[in-house]
């Protein structure tokens, strides 16, 4: 199937950097079982999130990671918690990579299944699956690029995705904006309040969408801002919101893409807003 206009719509210079795909086996069922056990993590407690699974040595490239990030005038980020994993591997690298090179080869750490059972697998299987499909979609981008750039080397980037053991996965919680952030007044939220605005540094970003929970129960809801969520920057400066069918995976271009190909394919700033409800987490 040659993709190269729905690439080139969603990563030329006049698209968005990002792309959905659906109608992947298995996704739906896969992302809503990881994303069920997310409100139970965060609730794991002191104990086992900042002494078992925050890892200093990595920089907190593993496991937990709460309040690390700083945000505009060296504030502590505290609106949202992450997650770090590789999907592909536990030790990626040689034990000589790991210990020279302890950021960029970092080691899993996970909870002890009795503590959140089905995590570490849920968590790995959804993992693995997005890898594949960005490993799908990579193939498509050199065809396409090798047909518009010259001396560009066939399957580069199918065969750095499909080679590589350093894929990071990213699981994200959004804490309830605090009363004077989230007050009802859409105008007074800035519009990067739960992640800031940037773009990907690295090769592929799958995204497996969002989930609306109610912080205080964990129950599943609907999203109580229509505001909130992913928002892009097109070409002419204006942001636009995306929002990611639930049954489909997107895929966000990054920039290490946009310098092998010759910014033929762009990386786009984005950013999330958070939402006005001071009830709700994400």
């Amino acid at each position: 199937t040659d993709l190269s206009q729905q690439l080139t719509e969603a990563f030329g210079n006049d698209g968005l950097g990002i792309i959905a795909i659906r109608n992947v086996p298995n996704f739906v069922e896969h992302k809503e079982a990881l994303f069920s056990k997310t409100h139970s993590f965060t609730r794991l407690g002191e104990e086992i999130l900042d002494k078992q699974l925050t890892d200093h040595k990595s920089l907190y490239n593993a496991g937990w990671s709460f309040g690390k990030e700083k945000l505009k005038g060296d504030k502590p980020d505290l609106s949202k918690g992450s997650f770090y994993y590789n999907p592909l591997t536990d030790m990626p690298g040689t034990e000589a990579d790991r210990e020279q090179f302890p950021l960029s080869y970092p080691i899993n750490v996970w909870p002890k299944n009795e503590d959140l059972p089905g995590f570490k697998d849920s968590a790995v299987s959804l993992g693995k699956l997005l890898h594949n499909v960005v490993v799908d979609l990579s193939w498509h981008i050199d065809a396409l690029v090798s047909s518009k750039v010259d001396g560009y080397k066939e399957h580069t980037l199918y065969k750095a995705m499909k080679k590589t053991d350093k894929a990071k996965a990213r699981l994200l919680y959004y804490f309830p904006l605090s009363n004077d952030v989230s007050n009802g007044q859409s105008d007074e939220i800035e519009e990067d309040s739960w992640i800031g605005w940037h773009n990907d540094s690295g090769f592929l970003t799958a995204l497996a969408g969002d989930c609306y929970l109610d912080d205080k129960t964990g129950c599943k809801i609907d999203n109580p801002d229509p505001e909130a969520g992913l928002y892009v920057t097109q070409r002419s400066g204006k942001s636009i919101r995306v929002d990611i069918p639930a049954d489909c995976m997107a895929i966000q271009m990054g920039e290490c893409v946009q310098i092998i190909t010759g910014g033929l394919l762009v990386a786009t700033p984005h950013c999330v807003r958070g939402a006005r409800s001071n009830a709700q987490g994400v």
